[in-house]
């Protein structure tokens, strides 16, 4: 998915757009079932649900419904495919109601449906936003322009149009432009931005230097060895956007989940709509008992085809394993967002996982991480231990 403001703006544009329509939808059906009906002129409530729920889901949930038809035709069914047959099926009813078919008009349970999944999309995509602007921090850590020595003069260029071979000259407080080998001159470093490393480094003649590090107190002429995307700075980006684009285990296990899961539900929801057809009258003895302790639940004066629409778009909608779809990539995405913003660089989505089972991380004496993962056991004795701290 684009996690480019762009792509978050159009979210919550498609989000905005249910909800206002989605608003009115939901105050006639609540006038509705408080007994407030329009006088006389009754067919214009089914209407205006009709119409204030079709933009909902023919062009906010317009995305939705194209991934879900997408999954189902490579017969991979996903959410996004329970949403769409459970909308359309609630949809449905309003066109058969106003027509004079003996069903409820549930156009407007379609429109909050609709409404609701496009709410969590908007989340899924503002925490993945967020988690991108860390890696547009990372790019913008590197130094705008450099200073290169051609033909015996110096001259000022842009820090992207910087050459292997070229020799650069850095002053005191500037940034290196790129990762390169020092000519001539000494000076202290500061790797903070790279490497983490809170005291300076010193260089002199051979020793490499880093891209997007300052040079702190002397003068240094270095000769480009990597730019663009060789450079550490690059590397680094695309170590943290390869981790965000794998898949943890429980991901892979959330999607094989994903894979049975849906094709039952949807045999469920089929299942249910034909028991509410063949069963009618036990099912309404279970309903009218469920309707004494839910409000909600209405059962005289709805038609047995109302009720086995309603009971199907239930298991439809209820059933979505929306959490397993969003939350588990999201979680991702935001995690080495995170760390990358801190300074932590995570080369791949299954560290994050393996990072639950860490007890003990030694460190050496700069404070470095040298060996982390070590999973406590109830057999380290307290003497163990402290043996492990003072080796650290």
């Amino acid at each position: 998915m684009n996690r480019s403001p762009n792509a978050l703006r159009r979210a919550l544009g498609r989000m905005t757009l249910a909800w206002v329509l989605t608003g009115p939808v939901m105050m006639l059906m609540i006038l509705h079932m408080a007994g407030v009906m329009m006088p006389q002129r009754c067919w214009i409530e089914p209407l205006l649900e009709i119409l204030l729920a079709l933009p909902v889901l023919a062009i906010a949930g317009a995305e939705t419904y194209v991934r879900g038809v997408r999954t189902a035709v490579h017969l991979g069914p996903s959410m996004d495919t329970l949403i769409l047959l459970g909308t359309a099926a609630a949809f449905v009813t309003g066109p058969l109601a106003l027509a004079g078919l003996p069903v409820a008009n549930y156009a407007a349970v379609a429109a909050m449906i609709m409404a609701f999944h496009l709410t969590g999309r908007s989340i899924e995509t503002r925490a993945r936003t967020r988690a991108g602007h860390a890696l547009r921090l990372l790019l913008e850590l590197g130094a705008k322009t450099a200073r290169v020595e051609r033909d015996g003069q110096e001259a000022v260029i842009p820090g992207d149009a910087v050459k292997v071979g070229d020799v650069l000259v850095i002053r005191p407080g500037e940034k290196i432009p790129t990762d390169g080998e020092v000519l001539s001159g000494e000076s202290a470093v500061d790797e903070s931005a790279a490497r983490g490393e809170p005291l300076p480094v010193d260089k002199k003649p051979g020793d490499a230097v880093i891209g997007a590090t300052v040079n702190l107190n002397g003068f240094l002429r270095i000769r480009a060895t990597r730019v663009g995307r060789d450079t550490f700075l690059a590397q680094v980006v695309r170590i943290v956007r390869e981790a965000q684009s794998s898949k943890l285990p429980i991901q892979q296990f959330a999607d094989r989940v994903t894979g049975i899961f849906v094709p039952i539900i949807l045999a469920a929801a089929v299942a249910t709509f034909l028991l509410w057809l063949i069963f009618p009258d036990p099912l309404r003895g279970v309903a009218g008992w469920a309707a004494g302790f839910l409000p909600w639940v209405k059962v005289s004066g709805v038609t047995t085809p109302s009720l086995a629409v309603f009971a199907a778009v239930a298991v439809l909608v209820i059933a979505c394993p929306c959490a397993m779809g969003l939350a588990t990539p999201a979680a991702l995405m935001v995690a080495s967002g995170l760390g990358a913003k801190h300074g932590i660089l995570i080369r791949n989505g299954e560290a994050i996982q393996l990072m639950r089972s860490i007890r003990v991380v030694i460190l050496d004496k700069t404070g470095t991480i040298t060996l982390a993962g070590l999973r406590w056991r109830k057999s380290h004795r307290p003497q163990e231990l402290r043996r492990m701290k003072s080796c650290g």
